[in-house]
């Protein structure tokens, strides 16, 4: 998935909104558990590629505050979304351990 086109401003400046953009996904992945629980595995992929393309805005400066301030959040709520996963796929187990026994 190329979101490099999402990165740049006008001025060639990281803007950090592809990260903000894959952050809020993986976020929201998580909230269709109820309605659709298969939809919840894209957290991670989601959540994985929010904080890879805020790192990489980061560190190829994202001038304004802004930018900083959308990359921090982009790589804040991909990480939720990657621990959420996770804790899913821990409950998810041990309910299916639970049931076996």
């Amino acid at each position: 998935m190329s979101t490099d086109h999402l990165d740049l401003a006008p001025g060639s400046q990281h803007t950090g909104m592809a990260s903000l953009t894959l952050g809020i996904s993986a976020f929201l992945a998580l909230g269709t558990l109820p309605a659709l629980p298969y939809l919840v595995l894209l957290a991670l992929p989601l959540g994985v590629a929010a904080v890879a393309s805020g790192i990489r805005a980061l560190r190829h400066g994202a001038a304004a505050p802004s930018g900083r301030i959308t990359s921090v959040t982009g790589i804040a709520l991909g990480s939720l979304g990657i621990l959420g996963w996770a804790a899913l796929m821990v409950l998810w187990y041990l309910v299916d351990q639970a049931v076996s026994h």
